[in-house]
């Protein structure tokens, strides 16, 4: 809790003082009225001005300070005794008007940064900002950097890929690394403001103190001070036509009469010289130019010209500013991301993609092939689909079934789909082609995409095989809607088991289809390899189809050089597997620690359901990758389609409604 509490006050420090970086140039645009006058030549004594705002507030006490700018018009500011800013044209003498030290936008966030707020709010806000230096970003940057030389790291960067809490680590620690010297700086810088000690150090640093007043030059008490008009007259006598002054009354009587001054050759804005006067003779008590300041406290004057970016134009501005929008950023990254591993995870919650369609047509397209055309029962426009994209069809008996979208991608008023009957069948088929008839309702899922197009391909072929022509199709119908350059081509046994070939034949890309009907697998073995041998570097193959023939079509494309990145296949359906290749495994429940035994003749997710342990599963072949789970330890034995060959060779997913082991045991993340 209390480093919760240290993170939200460095947090609020961090976002007042991106807020104060820009002070300079936008109060006068925000406060014009009291910080902008009509210029003059000629400007009222200071004693003209302070006497106008002592009477415009007669109980607000005597002054405390002014401040003096060269800008022809620009208000002078007297601060008298109530704490508040008296604004007033050194023109016409006239009070524009009056303002808290720490009102205003700009004031309450300077009250906020430096916790005036607090009794001794600067040294709390000094506190937080060496903390904060030292201990997260110095400690950070420790931590970090030999693990970042013993991995030999590349460059750090946000990699897009992550999700979840690896995403929000991957921003925090990139973030972190090229922030944190800037933050760094700013918390050193600002530090130094907080602790009196610290600037009598650096005062001190490779010089001695400067020599104290003289007897005889000491203020004598109880005297009548000469007009302020007259020491500041003095004061310009030793720095001429300075770019900004401010002039602090003595807090008792007998104390010096100083003014700090900035001259017009001065390195920054922050490069005061010191002038002591005795307010009754005007004699100068001490003069201490900005070159004769000691090493010390130059450079502690140089590093709040720094903290506040009055250094280097606005280039250092927009650096700190970056930085300090920065610690929010992380330390919402930060925070998130150890609230969420000390979470107990939730539950899965599963959104409501069912929609209840309509079948609004049923139609036999090919000999056991029939289309369905799904609607909404009221009209409405339908989810959008890309190409590629197919939907979960629930079906009789509880199943759970996968079938491409063979309509083009720009039709919203209904989904087209075409299921063949498989002998043999799980059921869903079959439940399809007897069960369903037009004007039933039906509950399928929105559209998924795990097959998509790759649209900026300067060539596309396309290679569907029987029933695997759905995806394919409507691929070819954006292709055609693109103009894009692609080809097509039609593998089937005979005219009559194919589907929608009256439909190609009539479309606007007909001439881009070839057709080949033939049950010689030699035939076809030679076909591919002649579609497959002519091919660039930008070309993209496509193909959907049985297993069989999917695996010819990819080993023929390897064998004449194409690219594993350039092929993109869908399967419908995979070869069952033996059970007398099977040998028995178990499975161990991670959050449980409960082992089950893997039968021979039963799946993974099959023996793990008659335990009570059920596993989301659609196709139960290992094709859509519904049921794909976390291995925590172990070796799987991948049977699926649905995982790239890199997604297997790391052995930390599986499916199990088609996977087994090659270990004798495999933990689950379950």
């Amino acid at each position: 809790m209390t480093g919760l509490s240290i993170g939200l006050f460095v947090v609020m420090v961090a976002v007042t003082g991106a807020g104060m970086l820009f002070r300079a140039p936008l109060e006068p645009v925000i406060y014009h009225d009291l910080l902008k006058v009509a210029s003059c030549k000629q400007r009222l004594p200071l004693d003209t001005l302070i006497a106008n705002a002592s009477a415009s507030n007669p109980v607000a006490g005597r002054p405390k300070q002014l401040r003096i700018y060269d800008d022809a018009d620009s208000s002078t500011r007297v601060l008298l005794s109530d704490n508040r800013w008296y604004y007033v044209n050194p023109c016409t003498g006239e009070v524009r008007g009056s303002e808290d030290r720490y009102g205003g936008l700009f004031g309450t966030m300077a009250s906020l940064h430096s916790f005036q707020f607090l009794e001794n709010g600067s040294v709390v806000a000094g506190t937080l900002a060496l903390t904060f230096a030292i201990v997260l970003v110095g400690g950070g940057l420790a931590v970090w950097i030999p693990e970042a030389l013993r991995k030999r790291r590349r460059a750090v960067r946000i990699k897009s890929n992550l999700t979840g809490r690896a995403r929000w680590l991957n921003l925090h620690k990139t973030l972190g690394v090229y922030v944190s010297l800037i933050v760094l700086a700013s918390a050193l810088t600002g530090a130094l403001q907080s602790f009196q000690f610290v600037r009598d150090a650096l005062y001190t640093l490779t010089a001695s103190k400067p020599p104290a007043p003289s007897p005889g030059s000491v203020v004598q008490a109880h005297t009548q001070s000469l007009p302020v008009e007259a020491l500041w007259q003095r004061a310009q006598a030793l720095v001429p036509q300075p770019k900004y002054a401010r002039i602090r009354y003595p807090g008792k009587a007998g104390d010096a009469f100083n003014i700090d001054l900035v001259a017009r050759d001065a390195p920054h804005v922050n490069a005061f010289s010191y002038v002591s006067l005795d307010p009754r003779t005007g004699k100068v008590l001490r003069f201490t130019s900005y070159a004769e300041n000691s090493l010390g406290h130059r450079i502690y004057l140089t590093a709040l010209a720094l903290h506040y970016g009055w250094l280097s134009g606005g280039f250092i501005q927009v650096l700190q500013l970056i930085g300090m929008l920065s610690v929010p950023v992380l330390a919402y990254a930060g925070i998130g991301s150890y609230l969420r591993r000390k979470r107990p995870p939730r539950a899965p919650v599963s959104p409501r993609t069912t929609l209840t369609l309509k079948v609004a047509r049923k139609k036999a397209e090919a000999e056991n092939i029939q289309s369905f055309e799904l609607v909404d029962p009221a009209g409405k426009a339908l989810p959008p689909f890309t190409a590629g994209s197919h939907i979960d069809v629930h079906v009789a008996g509880g199943k759970v079934r996968q079938y491409s979208l063979c309509n083009p991608p720009g039709e919203r008023h209904r989904y087209l789909i075409a299921v063949m009957r498989a002998e043999p069948t799980r059921g869903g088929s079959r439940a399809m082609h007897e069960h369903v008839k037009e004007g039933d309702l039906i509950d399928v899922s929105a559209p998924k995409n795990h097959f998509p197009l790759v649209e900026s391909a300067r060539h596309s072929l396309l290679i569907a095989g029987g029933i695997g022509i759905t995806p394919i199709l409507c691929m070819a119908e954006h292709l055609a809607g693109l103009r894009a350059d692609f080809k097509m081509h039609y593998f089937a046994r005979s005219p009559a088991r194919a589907a929608f070939v009256d439909r190609i034949k009539r479309s606007k890309f007909a001439d881009h289809v070839f057709f080949h009907f033939t049950e010689d697998q030699k035939q076809q073995r030679l076909d591919l390899a002649a579609l497959l041998e002519t091919h660039d570097a930008e070309m993209h193959l496509y193909v959907c189809g049985g297993e069989a023939f999917m695996n010819a079509v990819i080993d023929t494309a390897l064998e004449k050089g194409w690219h594993k990145t350039r092929m993109h296949r869908e399967y419908f359906s995979v070869e069952r597997r033996e059970s007398d290749s099977n040998v028995e495994f178990d499975v161990t429940i991670a959050s449980t620690g409960k082992t089950i035994r893997i039968p021979t003749d039963k799946t993974v997710m099959a023996a793990l359901a008659d335990c009570g342990i059920h596993i989301a599963a659609s196709c139960e072949q290992g094709v859509c990758g519904t049921c794909v789970t976390r291995v925590l330890e172990g070796e799987p034995q991948h049977r699926d389609v649905f995982l790239s060959d890199d997604e297997k060779n790391r052995n930390d997913r599986f499916a199990p409604c088609c996977s087994r082991a090659n270990s004798r045991t495999l933990v689950l993340d379950l």
